[in-house]
């Protein structure tokens, strides 16, 4: 099983169903708790990660099954290619099904990063997370026509990618205080 296959077969597991937005919600809690608190140990994001978790999935358990997946999560947060890419449904996927996932992948991200309490100094980071707040309410304009619909989800898309990488920059900053 390669780093991708290992990543999705544990965020189908630790995710509550195997609903796309449940998914997308699960990997933006992780990646979040990542961003926000980029030097912790495996014990400590385990420990997080379980406390925001709903059911069995205890911090041993997290670290014993699901360290080679949270390794290549950090790997990709820390690549210096940016290869970071939240985890949402493919282009085959209706649009309103990919904004919705967006949107709780979003929303997963704002709780998991906020889980680490964090003072954001620098005004880039305090405006991603104030743009982040408003795309996780992002939905689709039935009035609307689909090519702008597109362009505006794959802008979102790309803003938050890059935003997720920001605020983790913000957190090794933080750290190294």
């Amino acid at each position: 099983m390669d780093d991708n296959e290992s990543k999705l077969a544990w965020l189908l597991a630790l995710a509550a169903d195997n609903e796309p937005a449940r998914i997308a919600e699960t990997h933006g809690v992780v990646i979040g708790l990542l961003a926000g608190g980029p030097t912790q140990s495996d014990l400590e994001l385990a420990d997080q990660l379980a406390g925001l978790q709903v059911g069995d999935w205890t911090s041993d358990r997290i670290q014993q099954q699901l360290g080679p997946a949270i390794k290549t999560l950090r790997a990709e947060l820390a690549s210096p290619d940016m290869d970071f890419r939240p985890l949402l449904p493919t282009e085959d996927r209706p649009l309103s099904e990919r904004t919705r996932c967006l949107a709780t992948w979003v929303t997963g991200f704002l709780a998991g990063f906020g889980a680490g309490a964090p003072t954001l100094r620098n005004p880039d980071a305090n405006e991603a997370m104030r743009l982040l707040e408003q795309i996780a309410r992002a939905a689709t304009d039935p009035d609307a026509d689909d090519e702008s619909q597109e362009e505006a989800f794959t802008e979102l898309s790309e803003f938050v990618r890059i935003a997720a990488l920001l605020l983790r920059e913000e957190g090794l900053a933080r750290s190294h205080e």
